[in-house]
């Protein structure tokens, strides 16, 4: 037995003498596939040809729902769903969920946000872990964000494999290691770890005694280069894929690439995107979206990465709302498509809004639809994966244009329709990947009513004779006296698409076109 597994199962033993207690396994294999591929939430719902369950967040039922899903991994009839923002792993399988780690907030300590703690998994505790990966014992491997920590849940228990909770770059020994925001952890079958260290732009690797290596990329120096492992630059690699013959595939998330890691030769080559113009007074750059041959495909924060079983490799796009297949002959849209949204009458009009995870059996395509809060199941036909129309047809059947009517000025500008919407002293701005705007102009423009709660804080927003619930500092919140609040939260919550041009600096609001003539 390797001696990373004889410490896990070390500190399992003590933990049974402590509390006299036997360690259990949950993890069974059947035979029988489920009539429907499973996902996880608090309801089933069945609409062909999807399949999926509705989490949408609601803090006093937070233990019941999904949050802001991110990482996904298959584990034999199972899903294993990275359940972000309520800070646990939730297994998924039809009606059953198994959730591993307590939010924090319903916890035992009745914090806020999630916390760092090891043990029996049931009173584990996590912080916005964003990436599972189960390994070849179903283990499963759990990058652990916000604890900047590679935790493993192992039978009946939670055991940190390197991290401290601290961020920052450090080698070393285990939990004397440091890491930055890592979003992702994969395991070879000689029991190596490989870990995309988000924030320190690098790759990390961990071996069987526990010790953290540099792997390639320079800590801290953001780029976009290929080359041998010290000659190669990352920027943000989020999401990992590992083959069974040393591969390591990369979403590289602010270089909106896709890499190709060679763990036996120990090269990287891009193999589709790469980054636009540098968005003025940012470090960082534009992303595109564009479907065809891969040396001209373009995304925009590619946040996770999948393979089906012909090679074929699945994207989670997250700021085009789409999900991408990259083959030998291209790059081409399967779901999604630039514009977000959650509406939907069969797959070819179903709307994403930022999936940040994706994961297959070969048979099913599992999306983490990440700011709707749910997890979709898609079947994987023939048709399906001939892709779907590109994004200036999409756009082109909404009747919108975009024209030199809008020249670029630098600021962000909303439109509703052809009509700029006048947002007072308070103007839109960009800010960590998303867009803030102020509620009250905004939604008075689309004829919608808005109302504050002096005493609670709550705000309601009528559209359509139908109220929405934002919340002070959840759903919205106060700058220089005017609510505000991020587009990806109107989209969640209301009936209106939004596409963002980078290159006007324009957002553009309509009607969803699947929702057009019926």
């Amino acid at each position: 037995m390797r001696r990373r597994k004889t410490a896990i199962v070390a500190t399992a033993i003590v933990l049974m003498l402590l509390f006299g207690i036997s360690v259990y396994f949950i993890f069974a294999s059947s035979d029988d596939e489920p009539d429907i591929h499973f996902i996880g939430g608090t309801e089933a719902v069945a609409v062909t040809p999807i399949v999926y369950f509705d989490g949408i967040y609601n803090p006093l039922h937070r233990l019941d729902e999904l949050y802001a899903p991110m990482g996904l991994a298959v584990m034999g009839s199972y899903l294993v769903v990275a359940d972000s923002m309520c800070d646990r792993i939730q297994i998924l399988m039809n009606d059953v969920n198994e959730r591993i780690g307590t939010p924090g907030r319903y916890g035992l300590s009745y914090m806020e946000a999630g916390a760092f703690v090891d043990g029996f998994r049931e009173y584990t505790m996590f912080m916005k872990p964003a990436g599972v990966f189960v390994t070849h014992n179903d283990d499963i491997l759990v990058a652990d964000t916000g604890n900047h920590a590679i935790r493993m849940i192992t039978g009946a228990f939670t055991v940190t494999i390197a991290g401290n909770g601290t961020s920052g770059f450090l080698d070393g020994f285990e939990t004397e290691a440091m890491f930055n925001s890592p979003r992702a952890a994969v395991m070879c079958q000689d029991g190596y770890i490989y870990v995309a260290d988000t924030l320190n732009h690098v790759l990390r690797r961990i071996d069987l005694d526990g010790n953290v290596t540099l792997f390639a990329g320079a800590p801290g120096a953001h780029g976009f280069a290929d080359g041998s492992l010290t000659e190669v630059r990352f920027f943000q690699p989020s999401g990992l894929y590992l083959t069974a013959n040393g591969i390591l595939y990369v979403a590289d998330s602010a270089n909106h690439a896709i890499r190709r890691v060679d763990l036996n030769a120990g090269t990287v080559t891009t193999v589709a995107g790469q980054p636009g113009a540098q968005i003025r007074f940012s470090h960082y750059f534009e992303g595109g979206f564009v479907d065809g041959l891969n040396t001209e495909a373009r995304f925009n924060f590619p946040r996770d990465v999948a393979l089906l079983p012909d090679g074929s490799i699945l994207v989670a796009d997250s700021l085009n709302h789409a999900i991408r297949m990259i083959t030998p002959e291209g790059t081409r849209t399967l779901v999604g498509g630039g514009i977000a949204g959650r509406f939907y009458d069969s797959v070819e009009n179903l709307r994403l809004t930022r999936p940040e995870g994706v994961a297959t059996d070969g048979e099913t395509l599992f999306i983490s639809d990440t700011m709707n809060n749910r997890v979709l199941a898609v079947p994987l036909t023939e048709r399906f994966l001939k892709g779907r129309p590109s994004r200036n047809q999409m756009l082109a059947e909404t009747g919108l244009t975009v024209d030199s009517r809008f020249p670029f000025r630098g600021d962000v500008r909303v439109f509703w329709g052809d009509q700029r919407i006048d947002m007072g002293r308070v103007q839109p701005w960009i800010s960590d990947d998303r867009i803030f705007v102020p509620i009250r102009p905004l939604f008075e423009a689309l004829g919608a009513g808005v109302s504050l709660d002096e005493l609670t804080g709550n705000l309601y927003i009528t559209v359509d004779d139908t109220v929405t619930l934002l919340e002070r500092d959840m759903g919205y919140f106060i700058l220089r006296g005017i609510m505000v609040t991020t587009l990806s939260e109107i989209t969640r919550l209301f009936p209106y698409t939004i596409e963002w041009f980078p290159e006007l600096s324009l957002i553009a609001l309509y009607v969803p076109y699947d929702l057009i003539g019926g």
